[in-house]
């Protein structure tokens, strides 16, 4: 119940995120948000319920006790997500210039954004699952640790998107731009918006890729 619930306030901040840039109704996400929190207390009591007479520890706490971030929801079907999209598998094969907090939280944001354009996400599961699982292979890229426990706090801090764009323009490692790049696009071939292609298309040309040398890194990407 808790791994739901954690799920929920996750897609839930996503959707409402994306759905603020996208101009959509926020009612969605805000009854995921509403939801995921409820199901989040209601597992710590019973939990607090169960130190209370000695019961083991419960197997989701097990889980986030053996790993810093958690594993993908049970009900993931890997078989879909990789018809639909295809998550970025960049080798580093030279040492990546680091990327910092600030950097990391704002390209966990932007992919939000664009995971946002799905205009089904907050209805279809199965979108949702999809958006999370790039945005969860997203964090482990980024090193980004507790995921996604951690996102309340970036969210806040990046929801102003000309800012958020502007901390990711200061990404300089190749490896890392592509790969955030990349991921935005499989988000944005899934939603099939002109508006979302239009952003992600000058996000790209300001971070050096031009439409040819974007379009040409697609293409390689998509032969992979």
């Amino acid at each position: 119940m808790r791994v739901f619930g954690i799920i929920c306030i996750v897609l839930g901040s996503l959707s409402f995120l994306g759905a603020l840039i996208g101009g959509h109704s926020v009612f969605g996400p805000v009854f995921w948000l509403a939801l995921g929190l409820a199901l989040v207390i209601i597992a710590n009591q019973k939990k607090d319920n169960n130190r209370r007479v000695d019961k083991q520890p419960s197997i989701i706490g097990k889980q986030h006790s053996a790993s810093n971030v958690p594993p993908l929801p049970n009900k993931v079907d890997n078989t879909r997500i990789n018809a639909v999209v295809k998550v970025p598998t960049t080798v580093k094969t030279n040492i990546p210039v680091p990327m910092t907090t600030k950097q990391k939280e704002a390209a966990i944001c932007l992919i939000s954004y664009f995971g946002g354009y799905n205009d089904d996400i907050e209805t279809n599961l199965e979108t949702n699952q999809i958006v999370y699982s790039l945005s969860y292979q997203a964090s482990i890229y980024f090193e980004i640790q507790n995921f996604p426990e951690m996102l309340p706090g970036p969210m806040q801090r990046n929801s102003d998107p000309d800012k958020m764009i502007d901390t990711v323009m200061t990404i300089v490692d190749r490896q890392y731009k592509e790969f955030l790049l990349l991921s935005c696009y499989d988000l944005t071939k899934m939603s099939g918006k002109a508006e979302a292609y239009d952003l992600l298309y000058n996000i790209a040309n300001e971070m050096g890729y031009n439409r040819d040398r974007f379009n040409s890194l697609i293409k390689q990407y998509s032969r992979n």
